[in-house]
């Protein structure tokens, strides 16, 4: 008899981030949703360097206390994690055995599906409408054996993000038994009144965890640096599951700084808003489709362009040294994802662009 994992993973694939690559030695990625501005200033001055042959603490009390004083919140009720796709394994594996079912929106973070199938848990895909998560939709799909229920907030590939009193609609007609997992990787990207970043949810309701991320605006994505929020006695159960030293001494040190530094997180959040506002009056003047985008990239449709194709547009991009994300692993064979990069960087991308089009035209 053959050594075999469990069934649930015996035909699972490999969860393969595809940012592209290109044998051209200057590059510009696009593909990754990463900060363009790159990190706090302070950490590069900052950082403590040196104590890595003492493994880091368990659970870094410093960072829990900073991201507590920050956005005022019970440090009694945050996790942190190596990312938090990390900490969206963990919630898997805590609380899913064989034959349990997780829903997960149609557009939604594929970390999801891939967490559900490694638990052995039954995945139940919830139908977007006009690319945006569908309550109605996902209440439908709940039946007794459902656990857990995964909305990214804002989404990842679509960049749309469902209302605060959506939200609450959601958390209000869904069994206590059932675990709202609210991944807000890109909260800092959005102030709204018509938002929440789940922190409010979490004060209210005892089955709903909300998930934050260092990738996206504080700019650590290399770090691997993630935190979540619930109540006492479920986060004591995600601690007995996740790894003891999950998270880096660096990575440890390197957030504290970057959460404490308001300056460099307004200057990225001022300079996102500034690029993407000229990035869709671009699109809309070549009258290619796009969806608004509330994060730091933006999802674009060529179909209406006849003569183009997403394949063939990510291809031109790379041999001119732009990657940027096509999405057929989502069943969008006619839309790319493009994060926003530097002033330069887009101009750039949109030069391409317009060549593209001139190119495809003639």
């Amino acid at each position: 008899m053959s050594l075999e994992p469990k069934k649930s993973i015996l035909n699972l694939e490999a969860y393969k981030p595809n940012f592209g690559a290109s044998n051209l030695k200057k590059i510009i990625r696009l593909s990754a949703n990463e900060n363009a501005l790159g990190y706090s200033p302070r950490i590069d001055k900052e950082l403590k360097i040196g104590g890595f042959n003492r493994y880091p603490p368990q659970h870094s009390e410093e960072l829990i206390k900073t991201i507590s004083k920050i956005k005022n919140l019970d440090q009694n009720k945050i996790i942190l994690g190596n990312g938090s796709d990390d900490l969206i394994t963990v919630i898997a594996q805590t609380f899913l055995k064989p034959g349990d079912e997780a829903i997960y929106t149609e557009y939604g973070f594929l970390q999801f599906p891939q967490s559900i199938t490694v638990a052995g848990g039954i995945k139940k895909i919830a139908k977007d409408i006009n690319f945006h998560a569908s309550v109605d939709n996902i209440l439908k799909l709940i039946t007794d054996k459902t656990r857990l229920i995964f909305l990214a907030n804002a989404n990842n590939p679509t960049g749309t993000f469902i209302s605060k009193s959506e939200v609450y609609r959601l958390i209000n007609n869904i069994p206590e038994n059932v675990l709202l997992v609210y991944d807000a990787a890109y909260a800092e990207y959005i102030r709204n009144d018509k938002y929440t970043d789940g922190s409010e949810l979490v004060e209210k309701y005892n089955n709903v965890i909300m998930l934050r991320t260092f990738s996206k605006l504080h700019g650590l994505a290399g770090l691997r640096l993630g935190w979540g929020y619930g109540n006492s006695k479920l986060i004591n159960y995600l601690m007995a599951v996740r790894g003891p030293f999950s998270v880096n001494s660096m990575a440890i040190e390197a957030g504290i700084i970057a959460m404490k530094d308001i300056d460099f997180q307004n200057h990225c959040f001022d300079f996102n808003l500034k690029s993407m506002k000229h990035m869709e009056i671009e699109l809309e003047q070549l009258d290619i489709k796009f969806i608004n985008s509330s994060t730091n990239f933006i999802l674009i449709n060529l179909l209406d362009k006849d003569k183009f194709s997403a394949k063939n547009a990510v291809l031109f991009f790379k041999n001119n040294g732009v990657l940027v994300r096509e999405m057929n692993v989502y069943n969008l064979p006619s839309h790319i994802r493009v994060s926003l990069g530097t002033e330069e960087e887009n101009k750039y991308f949109l030069k391409l662009l317009k060549k593209f089009i001139r190119k495809n035209d003639s």
